[in-house]
């Protein structure tokens, strides 16, 4: 029997779900919404002719889908996944799961009220590189990491606008904050500082253009993440270093991890497809599979979520903000 999945979402991310859920076999695609119903219908072409709908609800109530993949921007979040929690939908959403930590905890009532499936696109977690870093990890104990996201600014219109992005740090170097807490595990407070003034050009713009966040994770560890979204020329850097006391780990972004020793130097090369894994991890669960091997349930990832957000306060207040 084939497993039903509908879309929330005809855009980039929508079409990213559909190219990894076609590599897994006995998947039927039974519906597409977006706000956009001309979208939507392009999409549902795509995936072979399924109903399209400009109503998430209506979606639900009509296919009745077994599972969900929400991915729209974040500030569109409203119902789709307490209305799919409702009816026993199983709910795979993109990161950022939203913007706010309110409107995180009501879904996560939502969804551990009807026990539902659920995992995060945070598919860093699944490449073997990260945890050949975890592993490495494993009988060391880190003093301090740098993570990064240095690079340009996307060309979506709502990503410049706080509002409705969240900002760099929440919408895009997310995936750092939660490489940095699969690795070192909860933390306790979240200091930051944030420049603007280079994108004076760039109209409706309101994020920073730069931040630095300090975690102090509960184990000790010190962690820095930066962001940066003005670059116009030159490489930019994403990933993590983390540096131990006989070993230096530097992690770049679905790269390769490098390990660095007293009298060795190793190279680990990306191989795995991890978009593919956290995918598959999760039709495996909502086929009755173990739940225990999604490793980013809304759960978990409402806790990355809060990293990012606290940094915000942080820079809002110039306080230290405490989590938890």
């Amino acid at each position: 029997m084939k497993t039903r999945v509908a879309l929330v979402g005809a855009g980039g991310i929508g079409r990213y779900h559909y190219e990894q859920l076609k590599k897994i076999e006995d998947i039927e695609v039974v519906g597409v919404s977006d706000v956009a119903l001309e979208r939507a219908r392009e999409m549902s072409s795509r995936v072979g002719g399924c109903p399209a709908f400009d109503n998430h609800v209506e979606m639900y109530d009509t296919v009745r889908p077994v599972a969900v993949f929400i991915g729209i921007p974040p500030f569109a979040h409203s119902d789709q996944e307490t209305a799919a929690a409702e009816r026993g939908i199983h709910i795979f959403v993109q990161k950022p799961p939203t913007t706010t930590m309110e409107k995180a905890h009501a879904v996560l009532a939502a969804v551990e009220k009807a026990g539902v499936v659920t995992a995060v696109g945070f598919q860093d977690r699944y490449l073997d590189v990260v945890e050949e870093a975890k592993t490495a990890l494993s009988d060391q104990k880190p003093g301090l990491a740098m993570g990064y996201w240095l690079g340009g600014m996307p060309g979506v219109p709502w990503w410049r606008v706080r509002a409705q992005s969240g900002g760099q740090a929440v919408e895009q170097t997310i995936h750092i904050f939660d490489t940095a807490r699969y690795l070192f595990g909860e933390a306790e407070s979240v200091f930051a500082a944030a420049r603007k003034g280079l994108m004076l050009d760039v109209p409706n713009y309101d994020v920073d253009d730069s931040s630095a966040m300090t975690i102090q994770f509960k184990s000790g560890v010190l962690c820095t993440i930066f962001s940066a979204c003005f670059l116009r020329g030159g490489p930019g850097k994403a990933g993590l270093d983390v540096y131990c006391q006989n070993l230096k780990i530097e992690y770049g972004l679905r790269n390769n991890v490098r390990l660095s020793g007293h009298r060795e130097i190793r190279e680990v090369r990306h191989r795995n497809d991890n978009d593919l894994d956290c995918v598959k991890t999760f039709i495996d669960a909502v086929r009755g599979g173990d739940r225990q091997r999604i490793r980013s349930p809304y759960a978990d990832a409402v806790k990355s979520l809060e990293l990012p957000l606290a940094g915000q306060r942080s820079i809002d207040t110039g306080r230290i903000a405490q989590l938890g």
